[in-house]
């Protein structure tokens, strides 16, 4: 065995865990939403979630679980089933997720900013059973369902779960967006199913965690059409406890949890709203990010704990309403999902006193792979793998270990790891390998680890586009802009940027007869009306053809260089 070999199996990074933090933790053999269950029934009376100015108790929010549970059980839903949630943060999400789960049912969370086709293909590839979303969304989902398998889709206003005085002044002051929906034998309001019967406790399914999938969350590279991650029970229970091993050292029982991130995305399921209902916290959750509104209810709610991201934290100590006073009771800030300029974190910290703690993670990761120990960060690197987690840097295309120092694609072998991709067996061929006896994950990410086992990303394999948090993926960009008659084809890639991470740039080559004809500001207004709003180009530049290998690859890169220097001038 190498030396290096020993350093993996060692975990030798565990040397820099400060005392308190165990590099193995016993994993509960429950399922997500047991852990949800045990701990509203022993908080019954502790506020949950504070929403648009209401504070809903861990008991409310049990209660409107399992009416969703009852009533998706009434429709026959089953274990083995899917149930999409096309919605943004709000109570009914959390409801709407582990009533899904009560039922044996697993969870598909769709970004409701997608259009019809993207909704559509995922409703299809999930083959889910029914579809819960927000009357603003409704339109775009009906036209999804289109022959697909799903039977009801159940559409609720955001206010629903609010007093009833303020759902009536909010929708006559305007305050409360709404459109109208017409019901029929498919569409079902969300009111029918809050006065569902509850399922009784002793219905609530208990499938065995290490074997049934919990979320199906789609993910994709830069070529194909997305993937679909199967994350299971055990993936999900496993991750909420890991990352709080590392993170309980700056944590008491009693903490306030900004919800901020979407919860549809694989860091707001597990590392905000799992971590917190577990353990008791309340969740401040917010549907639309509007960073003024932000400050104000880190303010009002003294907020302890804050998950964001990179351009989420420059954004706030940018804004003119920004007092470092407002962050006088956060004791923690996570960063994930993009990069963190330590330009960034050397603001932040100078303009709050508040540190931020870099983590890193993937869907596939369920998401937390790496997570900085609040007492012992170091700016700059992602942390140390989180418990019961091996991790190292390997040989592109290789099983091949390097050693410390050296850059390679990051691998990841722990409980949190997906199950793998839904009924893509080429794509897990590739993503998976055996060493050491053990399942490892390819990440497709460029890494380095230090001499005390802190790990460094340095830049991804993928074309991966990061935009002040959201995953944006050329392919899927591409698929969508080649729908336009005039576009004869496209390239899509990011350009770095300090405020927002990566600047969306599109390159397009026109039709012969559309030539001199269409302009980029026509192009940018369909991309507008026919892309969600964080894919939508910064700038779009006409080209007479794109750079292309000789196998016919579009070459991201000489594009990449192009865009910055377009941008530049």
């Amino acid at each position: 065995m190498s030396t290096v070999d020993e350093l993996i199996i060692n975990r030798f990074w565990v040397k820099s865990y400060p005392p308190d933090i165990r590099p193995d933790i016993e994993i509960p053999a429950k399922t997500y939403h047991e852990l949800f269950l045990e701990s509203a029934e022993r908080r019954s009376n502790k506020v949950a979630v504070i929403f648009a100015g209401s504070e809903f108790t861990y008991g409310q929010v049990l209660d409107a679980a399992l009416r969703v549970a009852g009533y998706l059980r009434s429709i026959g839903v089953r274990e083995g089933d899917r149930v999409s949630l096309v919605l943004p943060n709000s109570p009914q999400f959390i409801a709407s997720y582990f009533g899904t789960l009560m039922t044996g049912a697993a969870v598909v969370p769709i970004n409701p900013l997608y259009k019809a086709g993207e909704i559509g293909y995922m409703l299809a590839k999930s083959r889910a059973k029914a579809v819960f979303t927000l009357d603003l969304f409704h339109d775009e989902v009906l036209k999804a369902v289109e022959g697909t398998s799903v039977e009801k889709v159940i559409v609720s206003n955001i206010a629903d779960h609010l007093p009833p005085v303020k759902r009536v002044l909010g929708k006559l002051l305007r305050k409360v967006p709404s459109k109208p929906v017409k019901r029929d034998a498919m569409v079902v309001g969300y009111n029918r199913v809050l006065s569902s019967r509850p399922l009784p406790t002793d219905e609530i399914a208990r499938p065995d965690p290490a074997s049934t999938p919990a979320a199906i969350c789609f993910t994709s590279g830069t070529t194909g059409l997305p993937k679909a991650a199967v994350l299971t029970h055990r993936n999900l229970v496993s991750n909420i406890h890991q990352s709080y091993e590392v993170a309980k050292t700056a944590l008491s029982e009693d903490e306030t949890v900004l919800a901020v991130l979407p919860f549809f995305h694989i860091y707001g399921q597990t590392a905000i709203m799992g971590f917190g209902l577990t353990f008791g916290f309340r969740l401040v959750v917010v549907p639309r990010p509007n960073v003024d509104e932000i400050l104000e209810l880190i303010e009002r709610y003294r907020v302890t704990i804050v998950f964001g991201v990179p351009a989420l934290y420059n954004a706030m100590i940018s804004s003119p309403k920004f007092r470092r006073e407002i962050f006088s009771h956060v004791k923690l800030c996570v960063s994930g999902a993009d990069k963190l300029h330590e330009e960034i974190a050397k603001r932040f910290e100078q303009a709050t006193g508040v540190r931020i703690v870099e983590g890193y993670g993937l869907t596939e990761t369920s998401p937390i792979t790496h997570l900085n120990p609040p007492a012992r960060t170091k700016i700059g690197s992602i942390g140390l793998p989180v418990p019961n987690t091996l991790a190292w840097v390997f040989k592109l295309e290789s099983n091949v270990p390097l050693g410390v120092g050296q850059e390679g694609e990051l691998a990841i072998s722990g409980p949190q790891v997906m199950e793998g991709y839904l009924e893509d067996p080429e794509a897990n061929r590739t993503a998976f390998f055996t060493l050491f006896g053990r399942k490892w994950f390819r990440t497709g990410d460029i890494a380095k680890v230090d001499e005390e086992g802190y790990f460094y990303i340095i830049e991804r394999k993928k074309d991966l586009i990061k935009y002040k948090g959201w995953s944006i993926y050329p392919a899927q960009v591409e698929n969508l802009v080649l729908k336009h008659e005039a576009v004869q084809a496209v390239g899509v890639v990011g350009v770095p940027d300090v405020e927002v991470g990566e600047r969306v740039v599109m390159f397009v080559v026109l039709k012969p007869e559309y030539r001199g004809k269409v302009k980029e500001e026509d192009l940018m207004e369909w991309c507008r009306k026919n892309l969600a709003p964080f894919q939508v180009p910064y700038r779009i530049f006409f080209k007479e053809e794109l750079p292309v290998s000789m196998t016919g690859k579009v070459l991201r890169r000489v594009l990449r260089e192009e865009a910055a220097t377009l941008l530049k001038s």
